[in-house]
């Protein structure tokens, strides 16, 4: 995503998106506290994300994304988000195909001096982490934008229900070879401990009275 901010770019401004992502869509936490280890992106998730769960058994979820300044354009901002598709359930229609629209963001602004330009495109303020590494709290402000594309829409593609049992069975099978497979290499090519009987020696005296 690019953000620019044409001739109203003032130095130390800093450009924040808030994405509110939709059940089929989500982002990988632990991807994402590698990335700012690694401090390639910034990027707070804003709810509890289960990467397991399929589309119909998730809620939606929102992240802030902090761009970057590109260096070869002044007032233009870049960033990355890493986006995965979750699993939709099983249709019956011929057109195995699932829709998932990403709505628009909330674009933010936090700079050192407001100038009036900044103060024409203000829609309010919000009060949020300075930064994915400081969660001291800014304020920042919500401006408006336009938007160089339509909404953006995923085609999905998805499983149809009359194909289960092909799909079951084709799995089955397939696992119970794998493990046969594995078992006879286990008994050719595996070492094996034997365990020798070792005769008990002793003597047991008594006296009988």
């Amino acid at each position: 995503m690019d953000v620019d901010l044409g001739e109203g770019a003032q130095p130390g401004c800093r450009i924040m998106i808030k994405e509110q992502l939709p059940q089929g869509l989500y982002v990988d936490p632990y991807e994402l506290a590698s990335m700012r280890e690694q401090k390639s992106k910034e990027i707070l998730v804003q709810n509890e994300i289960d990467i397991e769960a399929p589309e119909y058994l998730s809620a939606t979820h929102a992240i802030i994304v902090y761009l970057k300044p590109d260096p070869r354009h002044h007032g233009r901002f870049t960033g990355i988000v890493p986006v995965h598709v979750r699993y939709h359930r099983p249709t019956d229609r011929e057109e195995a195909i699932a829709l998932v629209t990403l709505p628009d963001p909330q674009l933010m602004i936090h700079c050192q001096e407001n100038g009036p330009l900044l103060e024409s495109w203000k829609l309010g303020v919000t009060q949020a982490p300075c930064s994915a590494s400081n969660h001291s709290i800014c304020s920042w402000l919500n401006v408006n934008y336009q938007n160089v594309v339509e909404s953006l829409t995923l085609q999905v593609p998805v499983g149809q229900k009359k194909h289960v049992l092909a799909v079951v069975t084709v799995t089955l099978l397939v696992t119970i070879l794998c493990c046969s497979l594995l078992i006879r290499a286990v008994w050719i090519h595996g070492e094996f401990e034997h365990c020798d009987e070792i005769p008990l020696k002793g003597s047991h005296e008594g006296s009988f009275n």
